[in-house]
């Protein structure tokens, strides 16, 4: 998924991206790459179910940085 920060965009707009699990009640781990860089980069934040399970906000670098999250295998996974 490639989100631009730069213009046309507006402080406060979202971008969503959902996937649906097979419920087990396992724990898993999801393994995403991540560049956000500039003055305007806002929060990336990652949601299992309701629960937010990893936030990240500002510029972090001109670089693609690894990250992970516990996610919980009864829900659906949100970023």
């Amino acid at each position: 998924m490639y989100i631009e920060a730069s213009s046309p965009r507006k402080p406060g707009q979202k971008a969503k991206l959902s996937v649906a699990i097979s419920p087990n009640g396992d724990t898993s781990c999801l393994l995403f790459y991540y560049h956000m860089f500039g003055d305007s980069i806002g929060t990336l934040t990652v949601f299992s179910g309701d629960r937010e399970v990893l936030q990240i906000s500002g510029n972090q670098g001109n670089r693609w940085k690894r990250e992970r999250a516990n996610v919980f295998l009864n829900s659906s996974v949100s970023d």
